[in-house]
């Protein structure tokens, strides 16, 4: 018995798996085949193992081929593509720039916008048809299997469905609360929410990189599933394990099924796993619980689509809208990130310690130094303000969109964090020594800063 490794090239799923070790396990003299995605590599093992020519030609009615991953893609269609998404992303900043995505999403609080809402239902969409599919995806294909599809029990089958996706928006959003709800207990902010953002934007990035294919490694990297959490799946409606002595039915399989929709949370699916340092790092369980139904919501589609059609479960349509969908993700993580590096104050080019005199937003008001700053769509309006030391100061911001930067980290003044998504706000502090204090939005994106300096001489004759 002799055992080869072979390397092949554009296999990312189950299906890619069965498909290969099907193709090899077929010629003569293999006696076995087991392929891995992960590696991308498939063991034969028999007495006369055939020549790579003949492996080759068994492939060629697939879109596998033997070879080693590259790291960069050599295929034009790809990089054709990453120049769509480029353009993509130059009309969506065009978009953005035209229409104020600051309206915040009705009933939700804590900066949650619409142009968040929209990103988070678009990564639940294109996690449908990619990680998501390759883990959620088995225990789908799972359920679809436990209900014949025939006309007498078609309702069954969708019924089944409905309540594995319904549990997981449910389940989803009662947890991403709960994170939200831990990211308000331990009031992240300042560094470790900067770190955070970085950490975000990184996975982002990755995944931006997987599914614009640009490095086919990348892209053929998954997580695989558990066996023992597909057969679970199999009994949600009284299927017979293979394995059992008899069947085993349960009294409640669309709750069954709901529950194993709540349990999808905690599987490393990377897009999830980036929603829900999103919603930790939100501070609010409305806004985290919000992201977390949103991304199930948008993951929906996909996976039901998956469910009543497993037959046809890998879909030939072209891979053209991920890739797409890709640059706009990598476009989303390069932003993110930014702002996080900026929350750590390694970018900010804000304020001076060399100062002589305030800025003109500062005015004297019954022996106080009254600062205003408006908020808009691009920041803080004037993003740096420059007052005495040890003369009492009354901040006012006013927000005239709303959007993230109306949630203000003043930490360094002594403010905590300041919500001005609603109304004016007006904080009071007296700084005691000179040098420079920034303040950031509760993300990091936007920045500002107070430069306290020593009232010149010639400005304290005038005031007197």
């Amino acid at each position: 018995m002799t055992d080869r490794l072979i390397p092949i090239t554009g296999m990312t799923c189950a299906a890619c798996e069965s498909t290969v070790a099907e193709a090899f396990a077929a010629l003569p003299g293999v006696d076995s085949a087991t392929a891995s995605a992960r590696t991308g590599v498939v063991r034969i093992s028999g007495q006369a193992l055939p020549t790579d020519a003949t492996l080759a030609a068994a492939l060629a009615d697939t879109p596998y081929r033997l070879g080693t991953r590259r790291w960069l893609a050599n295929d034009r269609s790809v990089w054709q593509d990453v120049a769509l998404g480029a353009a993509a992303v130059a009309v969506l900043l065009l978009a953005i720039s035209a229409w104020n995505p600051g309206s915040r999403v009705v009933g939700a609080d804590a900066g949650l916008t619409v142009g968040t809402a929209l990103f988070v239902l678009g990564l639940g969409v294109a996690a449908s048809l990619s990680t998501c599919m390759a883990l959620v995806g088995g225990l789908v294909l799972s359920l679809a299997a436990s209900v014949r599809t025939s006309s007498a029990r078609r309702a069954g089958a969708v019924a089944t469905q409905a309540a594995f996706n319904a549990g997981r928006i449910v389940g989803f959003g009662l947890l991403g609360a709960a994170a939200g709800a831990i990211g308000q207990s331990f009031a992240l902010r300042g560094l470790p929410l900067a770190i955070a953002m970085v950490v975000v934007a990184l996975a982002t990035a990755v995944l931006g990189i997987r599914l614009t294919e640009v490095s086919p490694r990348l892209a053929a990297w998954q997580v695989t599933l558990p066996s023992s959490w597909s057969r679970w799946a199999r009994r949600a409606s009284g299927q017979t394990d293979p394995q059992a002595s008899r069947p085993q039915a349960t009294a409640r399989p669309y709750l069954r099924a709901a529950g194993l929709g709540v349990a999808t949370f905690f599987l490393p699916c990377g897009f999830t796993q980036v929603v829900q340092l999103l919603a930790l790092s939100s501070g609010s369980p409305a806004t985290g619980g919000a992201l977390m139904a949103l991304f199930a919501v948008g993951t929906t589609p996909g996976l039901f689509a998956v469910g009543m059609a497993a037959s046809s479960a890998r879909s030939s349509a072209s891979r053209r809208p991920l890739r797409v969908i890709g640059v706009v993700v990598i476009a989303f993580a390069f932003v993110t990130g930014l702002g996080g590096i900026t929350g750590t104050g390694l970018l900010s080019s804000h304020g001076s310690a060399t100062a002589t005199a305030r800025t003109s937003n500062v005015v004297d008001v019954n022996g106080r130094q009254v600062v205003t700053t408006d908020i808009g769509v691009k920041g803080y309006l004037p993003a740096d303000a420059v007052v005495y030391v040890n003369e009492p100061v009354t901040w006012v911001l006013h927000s005239v969109a709303v959007g993230c930067a109306s949630l203000v980290e003043a930490d360094a003044l002594g403010l905590g964090e300041l919500n001005a998504i609603f109304d004016k706000v007006s904080s009071d502090f007296t700084p005691t020594k000179t040098g420079v204090y920034r303040f950031h939005c509760a993300m990091g994106m936007y920045s500002g800063s107070f430069t306290v300096i020593e009232r010149p001489a010639s400005a304290s004759t005038a005031a007197s």
